[in-house]
């Protein structure tokens, strides 16, 4: 059987990324930041139907 190895670092880097960007978004939600800032970080919001 083949061994999955992962790059611990590279795993901690993007749990940090999710984080940061789970409290953007709940800042935009509240009203504290706008819609720009999400874009600038890259992140988009799905258009709804």
């Amino acid at each position: 059987m083949k061994k999955i190895t992962t790059n611990k670092q590279a795993v901690l880097n993007s749990l940090a990324k999710m984080v940061a960007n789970k409290d953007t978004v709940r800042l935009f939600l509240q009203g504290k930041t706008s819609a720009e800032a999400l874009k600038q970080k890259g992140i988009t919001l799905a258009k709804p139907l």
